[in-house]
């Protein structure tokens, strides 16, 4: 499997029939992750518990420590 895919190739490939380590691990990609403790680029969120829109660098401002989950394997 590559995790080059892109639209409905990409799709097909992530919704897999048996969740096994050789069916996810290839779209990780932790290698192509930044390091902790990296600069971010700055972007705008919207805060859901409030609707507020903030931006990457005010987040960080706000919390010493910030966890950011785009996306889930489940």
């Amino acid at each position: 499997m590559t995790a080059h895919f892109k639209g409905p190739e990409l799709l097909a490939e992530y919704n897999y029939a048996v969740f096994a380590a050789e069916g996810f691990e290839p779209l990780m990609r932790f290698e192509q992750s930044p390091p902790p403790g990296s600069l971010v680029a700055d972007f705008q969120l919207t805060m859901l518990a409030t609707g507020e829109q903030v931006s990457m660098q005010e987040v960080c401002r706000r919390h010493l420590l910030t966890v950011f989950e785009f996306g889930s394997v489940t």
